[in-house]
């Protein structure tokens, strides 16, 4: 979805997964915060209405959820109390989105994408969770001149894994190096007739794949793509029953299943797999149109309601934007 959104933007496009401070980087988060003993809610209205948070992750440690900004290029910090705080503000004059978004607790960093709208640049940004720091800026044109990032998966070694809607590509980015690059590139990952690619992004629980969704269906590429995490020119297509014909946008493993929100219809889809994610059985939850995120917390399957579909289209955003828990009994 992030690409879409900088179409909308800019009027142009070059060719929108994971679960896992102080003030510093320009923003006023901190690694200290409510909610140490609260359980979490149902939901969380977000109080900002202008936010459009198309991403974001949950962090166990400090027991508070992070949403980026497509509008605003913001990060919000939002206690298990339901606190809300500014992890990172971009200056007023900034043309910046900040889309997938993904932390890695162990090593206390937040991974997201960051597009300039105006500049027509795209990286991936770690902060340091502790300090609220920016670390590490990876230039996507480093991998590639026409790069995009739309999500952003981590290994168990840390290392992240990057979705590209314009172009038939994964890039890997290791903080060790300060170093993007090319991991993946193949037709299968390619966007349908010139539309968007590759989106959510998530590895497997066994650490031995990476899988892509794709934004949009077509009958010539699949909505599901496997890629071997040791080997990535083995690739291949995941068969699912049935399949999927709509849009799909963030996705999560939870409990061993995968769960991808789909951002148009308002279901949720639930992926279990017996055969090392060849094939997959799909179920069904209906939840709110405009859910572009699905997210594990405590246990427990988050969305997040951004109403991206219609920012996308032109249409009136409908607010309240929200976190809310899914309840993992209504699928079916």
């Amino acid at each position: 979805m992030r690409d879409v959104v900088v179409f909308i933007l800019v009027g142009a496009v070059c060719g929108c997964g994971d679960e896992s401070g102080s003030a510093g980087a320009g923003g006023a988060g901190g690694a200290g915060g409510a909610g140490g003993g609260s359980a979490l809610q149902e939901e969380y209205i977000l109080s900002d209405q202008d936010l459009v948070p198309e991403s974001g992750a949950y962090d166990p440690v400090s027991r508070a959820f992070y949403v980026g900004s497509a509008t605003q290029g913001s990060i919000t910090r939002v206690d298990a109390d339901g606190t809300e705080s500014l992890f990172f503000e971009p200056p007023p004059s900034s043309s910046l989105g900040t889309f997938g978004l993904t932390i890695d607790p162990d090593a206390r960093r937040l991974w997201v994408c960051v597009d300039d709208t105006v500049m027509m640049s795209r990286s991936v940004w770690t902060f340091d969770m502790s300090t609220g720091d920016l670390e590490i800026e990876f230039a996507l044109a480093d991998a590639a001149p026409d790069a995009s990032c739309n999500d952003i998966a981590l290994d168990s070694e840390g290392v992240a894994y990057v979705s590209d809607s314009d172009n038939p590509r994964v890039y890997r980015a290791n903080v060790d190096g300060e170093a993007i690059e090319i991991w993946a590139d193949d037709p299968l990952l390619a966007p349908p007739g010139g539309a968007l690619g590759g989106n959510g992004i998530a590895v497997t629980e066994n650490d031995r794949y990476v899988l892509v969704s794709k934004t949009l269906p077509s009958p010539s590429t699949p909505p599901l793509v496997r890629i071997e995490r040791t080997n990535p020119e083995n690739i291949s297509g995941v068969t699912t029953t049935p399949e999927i014909t709509t849009t799909t946008d963030g996705m999560s493993f939870l409990g061993g299943d995968l769960y991808i929100a789909g951002p148009v219809s308002g279901e949720t889809f639930r992926l279990t797999s017996n055969d090392q994610w060849q094939t997959a059985s799909i179920a069904t939850s209906m939840q709110q149109a405009g859910t572009s995120t699905v997210r594990p917390a405590e246990g427990d399957l988050y969305g997040i309601y951004s109403d991206i579909a219609d920012r996308v289209f032109g249409n009136p955003l409908t607010p309240p934007f929200r976190i809310y828990r899914i309840d993992l009994a209504s699928f079916e």
